[in-house]
Order: C-alpha cells, then sequence, then structure tokens
C-alpha cells in the first residue's frame, strides 16, 4: 500500500514530515503551491537598463540598478556571475539565460519533462546545503562581472556629471 498526504500542505509541513521520518511515498500539494501566504504577491519592478541602444541606469537610494542587457553565468558550485547578454561565458561557466520566444512564437522546442526534472536534479543537487534549507536559506553568492562592474562605474559616472548629483 502506498501513503499520499495531502490536506493543506506545504514545503515546511512536508519538511516536518520528512524530518520526523514519517514512511510517507507521495505528496499531494496543491493550495498552498499555487497560492504563497507567506508572500501573496510578486514584489517586482520593470527597471529600465538600456534606451536607444545606450545603457542607463537608477540611482535612487535603495534602488541602484545595473545597466545594460544582462546574461547569467553559472560555474561549479553554483558560483553565478551576472555579466552582459553579449560577453562571452568567463572560463568554466555557461550562460543560462536563452532566448525562447520572439514575436510571440518558440524559438525552439520546448523541454520535455524528462529533461526539465534532470536539469531541476542537477542544479538542486549542486547548491549548497545552507541554500537547500527550508528554513533560512541563505543564496549562493552572486558576483558580477569585470565588464559589468565597469560599465556600471562608467554610466554612473555620466549620470551623476548630467544631475549634477
Amino acid at each position: 500500500m502506498r501513503i499520499i498526504a495531502s490536506g493543506g500542505l506545504d514545503e515546511y509541513g512536508v519538511d516536518r514530515l520528512v524530518r520526523e521520518g514519517a514512511e510517507i511515498d507521495a505528496f499531494a500539494v496543491g493550495t498552498k503551491v499555487g497560492t504563497a501566504a507567506d508572500a501573496p504577491y510578486l514584489d517586482a519592478a520593470y527597471k529600465l537598463v538600456e534606451y536607444d541602444g545606450h545603457p542607463v541606469m537608477k540611482l535612487s537610494s535603495a534602488k541602484v540598478t545595473a545597466p545594460g542587457q544582462k546574461q547569467v553565468f553559472r560555474g561549479p558550485g553554483l558560483r553565478d556571475v551576472t555579466g552582459l547578454a553579449d560577453e562571452e561565458p568567463p572560463a568554466g561557466t555557461e550562460a543560462l539565460r536563452r532566448t525562447v520566444m520572439r514575436d510571440g512564437l518558440r524559438t525552439e522546442p520546448p523541454d520535455t519533462l524528462t529533461a526539465a526534472h534532470a536539469r531541476f536534479e542537477t542544479d538542486l543537487a549542486a547548491l549548497p546545503n545552507e541554500a537547500r534549507r527550508i528554513d533560512r536559506p541563505v543564496a549562493p553568492e552572486l558576483m558580477a562581472s569585470k565588464r559589468l562592474t565597469t560599465l556600471t562605474t562608467v554610466v554612473r559616472q555620466r549620470v551623476e556629471s548630467r544631475t549634477g548629483a
């Protein structure tokens, strides 16, 4: 007989049951996956990083942005580097961002469920233990590439000289 647990489960409930050694074969998590009781909305905002082919940035306190179109490069141990979209991946890393839609059409076939699951398992296994914790996880360090850091300095100086900041 297989045991399936359901009914108001979230990541904390599943974690507690697993740590307590409950002999459960599968978890049916529904409502609390589709609605985030602890964060019922996505706190995000659109930030302009390029205008008419020129990199731009916002300088207001607590809202500083990095200019230019970005790419994220992942290396061993999930050492992520944010760089510019047109730069070559640093040695030992791979570019993560890819175009999957253009003009409302797919640019490539969607991943199979098997491929998506394998990618998830690989990424999860590579995360440090402190990042995999359910309670108070610590995100891996994200670094900026040299080109992005240089561009940020140049654009900041340009904006400050124009605004007298």
